[in-house]
């Protein structure tokens, strides 16, 4: 049976979440406010996180994030100009 990923990142149903690969749209949790950013891509998946690029200039992030602060982009939903 193959395993079924929630839009997070996560298996649905375990609790387990999946790995994200380079190339991967995703937001990014700001680190001051706790709100998730959007605009990045997955430049590289370690075993100890993810480096980070942002969409708009290509810039690879110098800081490598904690699999807690990734998750897939989610799409904006319920207002008429999203």
């Amino acid at each position: 049976m193959e395993s079924v990923t929630t839009g997070g990142g996560e298996l649905a149903g375990s609790g387990v979440r999946s790995p994200l690969t380079p190339g991967t749209k995703v937001d990014v949790r700001n680190r001051y406010q706790g709100t998730w950013v959007r605009g990045f891509e997955v430049a590289e998946a370690t075993a100890d996180g993810y480096r980070i690029r942002r969409l708009s200039d290509g810039s690879i992030l110098g800081d490598l994030f904690s699999r807690d602060d990734v998750r897939r982009e989610r799409k904006r939903q319920g207002l008429w100009w999203h």
